[in-house]
């Protein structure tokens, strides 16, 4: 499913535009062609985390350990549904707009991006079971999630947003432009 159909929208709003200085801004049209725009993915990136699990409890005679690599795709942005026009004026040509706090749109896995680099189990141990390799697929996933947070992908993906919208709003006549983020839920 695409997210995005922005190049539509881009040629809508510059159409929309007229190059006579005296003429007023249609708002209200370049206001529905943002917030059509629905999920607007403004960073993308491929995440990788490499696990490395040990299996020696003292019950057990002799250990397992497995090495594998977890790659996850994802796309951070703003729904843009959710901003928030606080200010329009056409005559001044001046506008100020809330956007909503960066979330992630899409986050990935694919089956073929998770691969066991290694596993080594003593001979008096039983192999690793589907349930387990789960369990470890998932805690790779949640060190992803949090890997996100540390490298402010968020932060990234609305500043995107804010010089994305920008453009988008200069180039339908406005000049002066303010745009604000929402406080973030997290």
């Amino acid at each position: 499913m695409k997210l995005f159909y922005i190049i539509p929208i881009l040629f809508f709003i510059v159409s929309c535009n007229t190059q006579d200085s005296t003429k007023d801004i249609n708002a209200n049209k370049v206001i529905e062609s943002l917030k059509a725009i629905s999920k607007l993915g403004t960073a993308e990136y491929t995440l990788s985390k490499v696990l490395a699990g040990k299996d020696n409890q003292w019950y057990t005679i002799g250990d397992r350990r497995i090495l594998m690599l977890i790659k996850a795709h994802v796309i951070v942005g703003i729904d843009a549904s959710l901003i928030q026009f606080t200010d329009v004026n056409t005559r001044e040509k001046s506008i100020k707009l809330q956007i909503p706090a960066a979330e992630i749109i899409t986050f990935d896995i694919p089956p073929d991006e998770i691969q066991i680099l290694d596993k080594d189990v003593d001979k008096f141990r039983g192999s690793f079971t589907t349930t387990e390799i789960n369990q470890y697929e998932q805690f790779g996933e949640k060190k992803i999630l949090e890997q996100i947070k540390e490298l402010k992908i968020n932060y990234e993906a609305e500043k995107n947003a804010k010089v994305f919208l920008e453009r988008i709003l200069r180039t339908a006549g406005f000049q002066s432009i303010e745009i604000t983020t929402q406080p973030s839920k997290e």
